[in-house]
C-alpha cells in the first residue's frame, strides 16, 4: 500500500508540473478555452499555473509541511475546476477527473497527517 501511496504522489505531481508548465508556454489550449468560456482574466491562467506547478513540487517534497501545503493547493485548484464546470453547466463528466484528483489530494493530506501522528503501516 505504501507503493501506491507513493505512486499517485509522484503521478499527480508531475502531473501537475507538466500542466502548469503547459499553462506557461500556452500549449494547454484545452485550459485556454475553458478559460475564455468561463471569462477568466488571461492573467488568472498563468495564476493557476503556478499553483500547479507549486503544488505539484510542493507534493514531491519529503517535508510533511510541504505535502500537506501542495496537497492543499493541488485541492484548491481542482476545487475551482468544478466549480467552473459547474458554472458553465457543463457534462457532468468534465467533473469525474477533477473529483478524483481532489480527492487523492483529500487521502493525501490525511496520509501526511497520519503519517505525523505514527500510524502508518
Amino acid at each position: 500500500m505504501k507503493r501506491v501511496r507513493f505512486a499517485l504522489a509522484w503521478l499527480v505531481g508531475l502531473t501537475f508540473i507538466t500542466t502548469g508548465i503547459l499553462k506557461y508556454i500556452d500549449l494547454d489550449a484545452m485550459s485556454k478555452a475553458i478559460f475564455e468560456r468561463a471569462n477568466y482574466p488571461k492573467w488568472f491562467f498563468y495564476v493557476v499555473g503556478t499553483v500547479e506547478f507549486v503544488g505539484g513540487i510542493m507534493l514531491l517534497m519529503t517535508a510533511s509541511a510541504s505535502k500537506k501545503f501542495g496537497s492543499v493547493l493541488i485541492g484548491v485548484v481542482m476545487l475551482g475546476a468544478i466549480g467552473t464546470h459547474f458554472i458553465l453547466k457543463d457534462s457532468y463528466t468534465h467533473f469525474v477527473v477533477p473529483g478524483i484528483i481532489f480527492l487523492l489530494a483529500v487521502f493525501s493530506l490525511l496520509d501526511v497527517e497520519r503519517k505525523k501522528k505514527g500510524k502508518v503501516e
